[in-house]
Order: C-alpha cells, then structure tokens, then sequence
C-alpha cells in the first residue's frame, strides 16, 4: 500500500500542468477620426480585424461603448441613484457623454448591434453571420460618433480641452470564462485585448495632443508647446519600423495625426491648446508630460518629468524594463488619476498620485488583469508598490494607518471578500476599501509571510512571465508559491475570500538556562480568532522566533544567547491580531500583562495605542455649595480609540458635608467585540447620588454609502438621592427612580440639508421617604412611571446666505402622582439626568448653576428665556433659529463664528407654569432673541459656545434673568456651551 501510494504520488502532475495551454485572442484596429469641437462630437470609422486564437468557435461578436455610461439610463447612473450621489443621470443634452453606432458591417454583412443590458447601452451585441472556428479571422467595419461629457469622470470635456478614454468600440475580451461582457459600473473599471492600433485624428491645427502610442506622421503640437524651445522633440516615429508616412491632408485650421500603438488593450488620448510641453527620458523610455501654463510651478520646470522618471526607475527595480516606447502624463480635467497603456491622466503632479497611475501601466496595464472581476490584482498592488517605494525612501511606513483602518471594517464587518466581482460589494465605499486598502494588506502581508527578498523576486518573475498577457489569481498564487517554496493557499484563501478576525493568547513561557550558558525558551500560544498568520515572538530588543500560527494550542522552543526579556506575540504589529492586549507573557500575582500606557492627560488630544491601553490622568477641580472647593483625579482610557474606553473620576471636597466622590464608566471591554456596538456601565456615589447605567448602542447601517445614520438603544438607570445638601431644591427630590427603555435615533445629511430625529420611551418605578409616623413596611412610596420624548430638527440654507433650523419636541410623563422634580419634563433646557456628569451643572451652587450666572443646557422643550427649573407633566415646543456666517476657516481655534437670530414657543402644564388667568390649564410661552454662536477646534476636542441674548418672553415673571425687567421686552442674556440643537 505504501509503495502505491509512493508511485500515485511521485506520478501526480504539478499544478500548472494540469491548467489548459494559455492563449488570447489577437485584434487589430485602424481607426479614423475628426473631432468638432463647438458640439464636442467625434465621429469615427474602425476597421477591426479579430482573429479567434481560443479553442472554441464563436457565434457572436461584442463590442463595448464605455461612453454611454456617463449619460442617464445607464447602469452606472442606476447604482448612482441607488447610493445618493447624483451625477450623470440627471444630466441634459448637450452635457452627458454618448456613444452611437451609425452603422457596422460585420463579416461583409450589414447589421445594426443589440443591446442585451438595455437600457444600458454599455455592451453592443452581434449575432454572427457565420461561425468564427478556432484560427478564422473576421472584419468589423464601424462608424459611430462620441462625445464626452461635461461632468468629468474617466473622460471629460470642457471648453477647448478633452479627455477622450473608452471612445471607440472596443472589442470584448473572449477568455476562458467565455465573452466577458460586462456594464460599466462605478465600482470596478476595464478589461481589454491586447492588440495593434493605428489611430488617424482630424483635430483643429492647434491642438496639442498626448496620447498612448507614439506619432507616426503629423504634428501633436509639441514643438510649438515646449517649454525649453530649444529641446529638441524625441517623436520615436521609426519606434515600430517601416509605417507609411501617409497622413491624409486636412481642411484650411485643420490637421491631421497619426499614431501607432503596438501590444496594448487601450488607446486614450488627450487635447488641450493650451498644453506646455516638457520631455525626460528614463533609458529607452522617452518622458513627456503636458500641463496648462498656470501650472508651471507644480508641474514645470522639470518636475512632473522627473516624478515620472523617478517612477519608472522605482517600477523597473521592481518588475522588469518597461515594455513599451513612451510614458505620456498630462494634467486632465478632473481631479485624481486615471491610467491608461503609456499614458497616465492625474489632477496633480504630486510624486504618490504619479507613482500609483504609472505603476498601473505595470499591474493593468503590461500585466493586464480583469479589474470588474479581480480589481485587487491592479489598484491594490499599485497601492502597495507605492507605499513601499515610500517605506524605502524615508517618507514613513504607512502600514500602521492602513492596517488599523482595515482592522475596524474587519472588527465592525464592513469587510466583504477582496476578490468578490466589484458590483457585488455591499456599496461603492466597501468595494473601495477592499480593492485599494485591503488588497494592499494582503501584499503586505504576503510580504511578511516570504520576506522582503524573495517578494522581490516574485514581482520579477511575475512579470517577466506574464508580461503583455492577461492575468488572474491562480497565475499570481501559481508564482508567489514557486519562488517561495511554500503552500500559501491559506493565505490567498483567508485576505482574498474570507473575513476572518486574528487573535493570539500568549499563555505560557517557560525559562531553562543551558550549560553552555545559553537558554532555551519554550513559548506557549493559543490562537482564539477564526484566522491565522505567522506570528513573531520578541522582547523589547530582538525577534527570537517566529510561530505558525495555524494549530489552537502551539508551542515554539527557541535557543537564545542570553536570557530574553519579557516576551510578546507580534512586536511589530504585522500579524494583524486585533486584540493585542493579551500578547505580553503573564506576570505578577494577578498575571499583569502590562498592556497599559500611563501619562498625564491631554485633554485636547485622543491618545490611541495599537499594542497598549492609553491610560491618562488628569488632576481637576471645581466647586458648590456643599462640597466647597472640590479638587479630583481624572482617568481616561482606551484601546484603539474604541475598546476599554473607560473613565474614573475620584474627588474630595472642602465643604462639611463633603465625604468624596467616585463616578466609573467603561464601554466596550475588548472581551466582548460586537460589530458596530457601543455598550457601556457606569456606577457612581458622588455629590448626595448614588446610580448605575447600562447602556446600548447599535448603529444600524446597512451600507457606509447611506445618508442616514440610524441608531437603536436601551438605556438602563438607577438613580438615587442620599445627602440633600448637595441636591438643588429647584431640580431634586429627594427620592430614587429605576427606569430603563428603549430608544432610536437618526440623522440624514443630503448635501448641506441636515434632519435629526430621536424618540425614547423609559418605564420604570419612583420611590421616595413619605416622611415620619410611617411604619417600617411602608418606608417608601412607590410608583410605576412612564417617560417619553421625541425631537426632529432640521438645518439648511435658506435666503441670502443665511440657514434656516427648525425644530420640534413633544415630551410626558405619566403617573398618578405628579413627577418627582428630576423626572419632569423641562420647559428651557435639559434634565438634571442628563447634566449630571457636568461637576459644574451638577449640585447647588455649581459654578454654572449660581442666580447671576445664566447657563443654557440645550434639551427638552429648549425654550432657552426661561428658568432653568420650570418643567411639568408634558410640553410640546417649537425652536426656530436663523443664522449667518460672518466667518469660516479651515484653521485655527475659532472655526466660525455666525450671527443668529432665535425664537422658541411652546405649550407647557400649567402645573408647571401657572396660566394669568389662574385657571389649570395649558400655558403658552414663547422668547425671542438674538446672539453670537462660534465653534472651536483645539487638537480633537471641539465645541460650540453661544452667547444669546432673549429680549423678548412672554412670562417675564419666570424668565431665566428675572431681575432684568418685568416687562415683555428686557436685557437678558445666556451662556451655552453646546450648540442648541
């Protein structure tokens, strides 16, 4: 049996022996065309010779009309709409990009294409007049008319300058997943065939032209265009050998150039009268860069060439020589980058959008990958060659940030499979930041897993096999695993077609010194995640060993020199394990791990940690009447800006009744990760209140592309009174409540609309002392209670550069006795539950709660002219601001500050506020005013400070600044620190 088995193996084929001999089909284009520029229209003719070089006989014939997507009814505009952005489908005639077959003889027979995603017009189709057998050849003669749009996107027009990308009928790629004909969508990009294009434009005279290909015959402007006009042009019109120099003549201010393009699947080019031209060279590769005369500063004197020339040079060390003549960059329409073979169209000249759009001509373009069905195979890559040109050149290494962004999309499952077809992903945000920022991951990681070495060596023979064919992933594994040695098909398997999460747990080491005074280390590792990763064990100084990763329970023995500090799993933080908080070797009675960053606070500044909790401490202070001068210590912790978010506050006051304070909060423990969850407890004994919180918070987005930002809670408190003389008589009884229930929330931004609503419901009981003479089995009164509010608000602009908030709100309470002070429905402001983390709102006394200081909390019925303590069984109320901005910037503490004018009216309990007439029923109160509202940026804390003053009340009697005047119409004014709504 074993000797069977020995033979079966030894007789097994390797697997890229069993993958079918590789072949693509050979096209050819000769193309005409003239562009009028006044309707921006070109009308073409082609003449495309395709020869089957697969094994199949073909019945049909596709060509892609790219353009047709820019315009309304197409696919794309349909996930535009679907995903709130509003581009091309609302635009009109003459503004949206079209292309329109006029007529197509295919095989010598006259026919008109269907359209089998219509409306969609994206993919043309022809049934063929006979069968095309492996080997045949057929003739497509074309002509058709195009025109970009106003609305740039991959192409453009605007005014004398276009960008002409995906003009003409291109033929489908026929491959061995058959014809891959496939819409235009926002999310994913092109699939050409490789083949020969000789291109003829009829342009105005002129035009100053950059292209793919170089120029055969005609002028492209660049003489007149040259920035030193003495260099001399490098045409490279003898780059393909013998082309007939037979440019046909043009009409008076017309011209005519042609071009020439050999072994690529595209053919873009770009018109600007305006151009300046500069040329470079890079060993055989000639550099030309075309930029407008304002530019000359970023762009000139030298500067994109040389970004250019750096890029090849850093892509050549890479992969291989270039495989092409030219390398044209020119400063399109619209911003960013987009690639095209030996052409590259960017916004700006800046060396990383450079770097990443010319190394597409490497990965895309010379290695030409499906980028709709395996878009990381090129914008990941290019993303990872440019971040590692970075890393070796001093510029940083970018892999902390990257790899902290993708461990939130993994933790809060965002994350979709990197190799999912691109319209598939839930939305166009997740199918960016798996095509571009995971997929750099995954080469990062591969990276890791081989080294730095043989990755280099995997990138050139990657490329020196697979240049100027067509690509896919078990191409690239096949090569990755070749150079490597190694089965990486778990890692393919897990960063391009899973979403695992990776944790490791170092349990164990264990210490033995050896006679020759070196030491052996036995290290003990459990592995708790659902993925694995090699991972690195070290001390503070050096890596000693690395582990598999793979088995739930792993032990790695190391012989080290001298005796190893204390260790950790994955110092470097590369095996993307989330919760690196248990990777530090057991210590101490209680097993500290010493995962905590201790510093005194900054109060302006988040501090976040990838390996460690980033405690903080902060000494604080404040005062009231009870407690007297208070003076506390403040923690603030974190893991990762999310998990162990916790907050401890201890104090101690000067006053008699101060016995000190203690107020805890922590959200989220990292033992308990839930997708895009906030849960939280806090407890507290401070200032006469004893209390606990459970919370939770649930962020029910579906897709990041949504405009709403809709969120559900439950809310559980015990609140308590237990020393009166912190409490202010105003806003406290001195009783308890136990209330919890749930809640939702929402905002929807749409542009610079904004609409919030919130509605809560809390049910609980109330207890109180009823006083001496009662029995001990009737110590408290007890009563059920329900609570509720809701809110909606609404900004946006309105007349004259002013914006317009609305907002509304509808508040009870019901039970048979009437609410205990805290627990009423506040007329001008916020709750005492809700201001009683704020030391200075909090007791009698407090600094912003003093008779001559008028403090504004925003909340409830929010009728800010009024006293702070009025409140009842119910409210409803209306809040209507306008405002003007009187100053934006970008910088600086003082953001903005706005000019507003404020009203707010209301029907409240007369219990609450007595009616003039004396009789029990609803009271109608309303202010108005005006005042100076500015937001504030010092490091991450901001804020809103407002200043008003409510001239106008209608009860001056219970207004907030009783002793301005007893007249309607006063001086008053308040103080906020938090915007009104």
């Amino acid at each position: 049996m074993l000797l069977f088995l020995a033979l079966l193996s030894a007789g097994a084929p390797d697997r890229d022996s069993l993958a079918p001999p590789y072949w693509q089909q050979q096209v050819a284009y000769r193309i005409t065309a003239a562009l009028d520029e006044p309707s921006g229209v070109l009308t073409g003719h082609a003449r495309i010779v395709y020869v089957n070089r697969s094994p199949d006989t073909l019945s049909d014939f596709y060509v892609h009309q790219y353009l047709n997507a820019f315009r309304p009814g197409s696919r794309w505009s349909a996930v535009d709409s679907a995903e709130g952005r509003v581009r091309f489908q609302r635009l009109a005639d003459p503004d949206y990009a079209y292309e329109r077959i006029s007529s197509a003889s295919i095989m010598g027979a006259n026919s008109r294409p269907d359209y089998p995603f219509a409306p969609d017009s994206t993919v043309a189709h022809w049934r063929l007049p006979r069968p095309l057998a492996p080997g045949d050849s057929l003739v497509a003669e074309i002509d058709w008319q195009a025109r970009p749009s106003t609305l740039p996107r991959r192409q453009g027009r605007r005014g004398r300058r276009f960008d002409f990308a995906q003009w003409y009928p291109k033929v489908v790629v026929y491959d061995a997943h058959g014809w891959e004909a496939h819409p235009l969508y926002p999310a994913g990009e092109f699939y050409g065939e490789f083949g020969t294009f000789d291109v003829t434009l009829d342009l105005a005279a002129d035009q100053v032209i950059g292209a793919t290909g170089v120029p055969v015959c005609g002028d492209p402007g660049w003489e007149h265009a040259r920035a030193l006009p003495a260099e001399p042009v490098d045409y490279q019109r003898d780059y393909y050998g013998a082309v007939p120099n037979d440019c046909p003549p043009a009409a008076p201010g017309r011209k005519t150039v042609r071009f020439r393009a050999e072994q690529v699947h595209h053919f873009a080019f770009s018109l600007n009268p305006q151009y300046v031209y500069e040329q470079g060279r890079y060993g055989g590769v000639v550099v030309r860069v075309l930029y407008q005369p304002g530019d000359t500063a970023s762009w000139g004197h030298g500067i994109a060439v040389r970004r250019t020339e750096t890029a090849l040079g850093w892509l050549d060390s890479l992969y291989g020589r270039f495989a092409w003549p030219q390398m044209t960059n020119v400063h399109r329409i619209e911003g960013g980058g987009t690639e095209f073979p030996m052409m590259v169209m960017n916004g700006g000249p800046s060396l990383g959008l450079i770097l990443h759009e010319v190394g597409h001509n490497y990965t895309m373009g010379i290695l030409a990958n499906n980028e709709w069905r395996e878009g990381w195979l090129d914008e990941g890559f290019t993303s990872f060659q440019t971040a590692w040109y970075g890393e070796t050149h001093g510029q940083g290494d970018e892999y902390p940030d990257l790899e902290a962004g993708i461990l939130f999309d993994d933790l809060d499952r965002w994350s979709e499979p990197v190799s999912m077809v691109s319209e598939r992903y839930r939305d166009f945000f997740v199918y960016n930041e798996m095509i571009y920022n995971k997929a750099q991951l995954f080469y990062e990681q591969l990276r890791y897993v081989v080294g730095d070495d043989v990755m280099r060596r995997i990138l050139r023979t990657w490329y020196e096999r697979w240049q100027l064919k067509h690509v896919d992933e078990d191409k690239f594994r096949a090569v990755c695993e070749e150079i490597s040695g190694q089965d990486l098909g778990w890692l393919f398997g897990q960063w391009l077609h899973g979403t695992p999460l990776i944790d490791y747990r170092l349990e164990r080491v264990e210490r033995h010194r050896l006679p020759d005074g070196k030491w052996n280390v036995t290290v003990t590792i459990r592995r708790l995640g659902d993925g694995w990763m090699p991972v690195e064990i070290g001390d503070a100084r050096r890596i000693y060993a690395r582990a598999t990763g793979q088995p739930e329970v792993e032990r790695v023995e190391f012989t080290a020199d001298a005796k190893p500090g204390r260790l950790m799993l994955d110092p470097r933080a590369r095996a993307h394990d989330w919760n690196m908080l248990n990777n530090r070797e057991p210590r101490g009675l209680f097993r500290d791990r010493g995962a905590t960053a201790l510093r005194l606070d900054n109060p302006t500044r988040e501090t976040v940690r990838r390996d460690r909790v980033a405690y903080g401490l902060l000494p604080v202070a404040w005062s009231n009447d009870a407690g007297g001068f208070t003076v506390g210590l403040r923690g603030r912790s974190n893991y990762l800006g999310r998990f162990e978010r916790g907050l401890l506050l201890a104090s101690i006051g000067t006053g008699s009744d101060s016995g000190g304070g203690l107020y805890f909060r922590l959200q989220n423990p990292v033992k308990r990760p839930t997708p895009r969850t906030t849960t939280a407890v806090a407890g507290w004994a401070v200032e006469g209140r004893l209390g606990a919180l459970l919370s939770w918070d649930r962020s029910d987005r579906q897709r990041w592309v949504d405009r709403a930002d809709p969120h559900s809670g439950f809310d559980a408190v015990w609140m308590a009174t237990n020393d009166v003389g912190y409490l202010d008589p105003r806003l406290w009884d001195d009783a308890g409540t136990v209330e919890a229930g749930p809640w939702f929330a929402s905002t929807w931004p749409a542009g610079r609309n904004t609409l919030h609503v919130r509605v809560g419901a809390r049910g609980g009981v109330i207890y109180r002392d009823p006083g001496p003479g009662i029995t001990s089995k009737d110590r408290y009164d007890v009563e059920g209670f329900l609570r509720g509010t809701a809110e909606l608000s609404a900004r946006r602009p309105f007349v004259v550069g002013t914006r317009l908030g609305v907002r509304v709100f509808a508040g009870g309470y019901l039970a048979h006795s009437k609410p205990p002070l805290q627990r009423r429905i506040y007329l001008a402001g916020a709750d005492p539950y809700e201001t009683f983390t704020n030391p200075l709102l909090r007791s009698r006394g407090a600094l912003f709660v003093r008779p001559d200081f008028h403090y504004q909390a925003p909340g409830d019925a929010n009728l800010r002219g009024f006293a702070p303590e009025l409140g009842g069984r119910w409210a409803l109320s209306a809040n209507l601001e306008l405002s003007r901005r009187l100053l934006s910037r970008r910088q600086g503490a003082v953001r903005s500050i706005a000019l507003e004018a404020f009203g707010d009216a209301g029907v409240v309990d007369s219990a609450a506020v007595p009616s003039a007439t004396g009789r029990r029923t609803a009271t109608t109160l309303w202010d108005a005013g005006v005042g100076l509202v500015s937001t504030h940026q010092i490091g991450d804390l901001e804020w809103t400070m407002r200043f008003e003053l409510p001239l106008f009340v209608n009860r001056w009697e219970f207004a907030a600044d009783r002793h301005a005047g007893d007249g309607r119409s006063a001086f008053r004014w308040s103080f906020s620190l938090a915007p009104s709504f």
